[in-house]
């Protein structure tokens, strides 16, 4: 999946509901943020989200839940080291997937 892609399915996930065009972001009137390029974007919309998601699905404590995404995100910077962003992103990507299972 390339970063357009990633981007498209978090913004969707974190409920941005209009249709996102990241070719021409000029386009959008309200347009989601760059979620692969901006950990603060990624720390202000979807890791609130994802600890939601963690302690609803594990029935744990914040505490743990953020044990368990950090957990996750290591996992994928041992991948992928200089690409904080991006690899966060596919932390809770895969988090996502599992909702789906």
């Amino acid at each position: 999946m390339d970063n357009m892609e990633l981007n498209k399915k978090l913004a969707e996930w974190a409920g941005w509901k209009q249709v996102i065009n990241y070719n021409d972001p000029s386009l959008n009137e309200e347009h989601p943020p760059n979620f692969t390029n901006s950990l603060d974007a990624i720390f202000k919309w979807l890791v609130p989200l994802a600890i939601d998601k963690i302690m609803s699905d594990q029935e744990c404590s914040s505490d743990l839940a953020y044990a368990i995404l950090f957990k996750k995100w290591l996992q994928e910077l041992e991948l992928d080291i200089p690409y904080h962003a991006p690899t966060l992103c596919l932390a809770i990507e895969k988090l996502i997937e599992e909702e789906k299972c």
